[in-house]
């Protein structure tokens, strides 16, 4: 990767999610480059161990049973979550999740045939062939294919944003610290979960036994960063 260059999108995190990103700008003709803090063997953070989807569709999908409504989807999602839920933004994502399957497969991520002797999950999740890790090897080759410059062992260690715009962010690569230069910020690094010290914020002492799972990389350090610079906090971080 060249330093010196300028990019159009600059996406933290190496996951599905920035993948997408990714994908999706590249074929709006934008320059990007993504910065995965993680080495490539454990890139993709929770990503690489995920299995499924869900999605609303209808009944049509080679790799689900159905049909699976929007209205069906935005009950069960009500029914978890207590009501407790942004409508708005709930019913803009499960209306679009219709697109998720072909789009998806638009990018050579592959999925399972239909789940049998399951009460539900057959209609309402599509599973991923090869797992996460299988998903995430398609959409970087995919994104690779697209022109996207993809860096490993590019921890961001700092954002510079001025007058509410994106500048550029620290990278240490390679024991260095260098200069990320973009326009956009696209910042799609994971949460927190793997860091004890701001779990214990919320769980108290209680955070001293959790077993992280997933991946270790997932620090929040990025979101730390957006807040401490007076970015808008949304949702409950426990």
């Amino acid at each position: 990767m060249d330093f010196n260059d300028v990019f159009d999108v600059v996406v933290a995190g190496g996951g599905n999610a920035a993948l997408c990103a990714a994908i999706t700008a590249a074929r709006a003709g934008r320059k990007v480059v993504v910065l995965e803090g993680a080495p490539k063997f454990y890139r993709g953070g929770n990503t690489r161990h995920t299995r499924n989807l869900r999605c609303a569709h209808d009944g049509t999908a080679p790799t689900m049973a159905g049909p699976y409504d929007t209205a069906e989807f935005i009950d069960d999602l009500y029914r978890v979550t207590g009501g407790q839920t942004d409508k708005a933004l709930a019913q803009i994502a499960i209306e679009r999740s219709k697109e998720l399957l072909p789009w998806m497969d638009q990018q050579g991520v592959r999925f399972q045939p239909p789940l049998g002797g399951t009460l539900s999950l057959g209609k309402t999740n599509a599973f991923f062939l090869g797992g996460g890790r299988g998903m995430l090897n398609a959409l970087y080759r995919q994104a690779e294919a697209l022109g996207v410059t993809c860096v490993y062992d590019a921890m961001v260690t700092a954002l510079t944003i001025e007058d509410g715009f994106f500048v550029s962010a620290t990278v240490k690569h390679e024991g260095v610290e260098k200069q990320v230069r973009g326009k956009t910020l696209v910042a799609a690094c994971g949460g927190f979960e793997a860091n004890i010290d701001w779990l214990k914020e919320y769980w108290g002492d209680a955070a001293d036994n959790f077993i992280i799972r997933g991946t270790p990389y997932n620090r929040g350090a990025v979101l730390r960063m957006l807040l401490d610079q007076g970015i808008m906090p949304v949702g409950d971080p426990t």
